[in-house]
């Protein structure tokens, strides 16, 4: 299979594939979403190609649209619920036909590239302090406030893929959003079948050390490999490209408020000697120091807009041992309290 290379600039995507459950329900329900696709710029015509590429940002808006058109503020978990391996192409197949629960994520998670571009999902296969591995999903790039509905799809989906693939009664031991409060707290934690945090620095599943090793299946090895080659492919063909600076956002945003975001933890996390990461660092014009505090103000700001915003809660979500600590550091960033910034 052969397929164009896609130059390093073009626009985040996310293959149409990725908006089968949206259209069943809809079509499920004897209603057209042709009017929401219409408003993107999208012919439903090609969406009836799985490969077919459509713009992140568009489809981004367009699932938020058509939450709203379900009067279902819970949509994206619900559709989630229904995914089936098919429905996420060799990503999806790959998870299914893996040995072990550890393994099916690892590389289901390797080959998300192949579905959508710009986003990323990170398994931490060492347990933190707490006990916990996590699975983060963060669009790069992306308000953090941006996207409730795909972020909750896309964690239920996994817990859906887990469930068929492995384990029926596979649950998260709890939920984490980095968007506002959903109006349906309560559906949710039903539907993931945990406990459901929001605001909190990142977008992650958390769970225990428990089945995640053991063999569910024979491999077939012969079919894994001719499904890990069309995923290789997809891949190559759009040529993603991250800096060693993205790479370390994105670590830093995933372990805020829950895991040590100094250099050594950061350059463990990316397999890299903390001098040597120091200097990519330097080279890209920035540091380790720059960016942690720059993700943290991202957030403060996004939290403190909330109507009713706590600064202890803030404060605990940025990693931050108290509210006076925070305090001085949105002082230093704005040159005024933190209580001048909440709506």
């Amino acid at each position: 299979m052969t397929l164009p290379r896609r130059p390093p600039d073009d626009r985040p995507f996310v293959r149409a594939t990725a908006l089968a459950p949206v259209l069943r329900h809809f079509e499920a329900r004897g209603e057209d979403l042709g009017a929401i696709l219409k408003a993107e710029g999208l012919a439903p015509g090609a969406l009836r190609d799985p490969y077919e590429e459509i713009p992140l940002a568009a489809y981004l808006r367009l699932f938020e649209a058509a939450a709203r058109a379900a009067h279902d503020p819970v949509l994206g978990a619900r559709l989630g619920r229904s995914i089936t391996p098919a429905d996420l192409g060799p990503t999806g197949l790959l998870l299914a036909q893996s040995a072990t629960l550890r393994l099916g994520m690892t590389r289901f998670l390797g080959a998300l590239a192949a579905l959508q571009s710009a986003t990323e999902m990170i398994f931490s296969h060492e347990p933190d302090e707490n006990g916990w591995h996590s699975i983060s999903y963060q669009i790069r790039g992306a308000a953090k406030s941006s996207g409730a509905q795909d972020a909750e799809f896309s964690l239920s989906s996994l817990c859906q893929l887990l469930r068929q693939s492995f384990d029926r009664g596979w649950s998260p031991a709890e939920v984490h959003f980095s968007h506002a409060p959903s109006r349906r707290p309560d559906l949710l934690e039903r539907l993931f079948g945990a406990p459901v945090r929001f605001e909190q620095s990142a977008n992650r599943l958390l769970f225990g050390e428990e089945g995640l090793d053991t063999l569910r299946r024979t491999e077939d090895a012969g079919l894994i490999a001719v499904i890990e080659r069309h995923v290789a492919d997809l891949v190559r063909a759009q040529d993603p490209e991250m800096s060693v600076a993205e790479r370390v956002r994105m670590i830093v945003s995933r372990n805020l408020g829950r895991a040590p975001v100094d250099l050594p933890s950061v350059a463990g996390a990316l397999g890299m000697a903390p001098r040597s990461l120091q200097r990519h660092l330097a080279q890209e014009g920035t540091s380790l120091r720059a960016l942690v505090q720059a993700e943290r103000r991202q957030i403060a700001e996004q939290q403190l807009a909330r109507p009713g915003a706590r600064l202890k809660s803030v404060a605990a979500t940025l990693g931050y041992s108290d509210e006076t600590v925070f305090w001085r550091a949105w002082r230093n960033w704005t040159g005024e309290a933190p209580s001048r910034s909440r709506s």
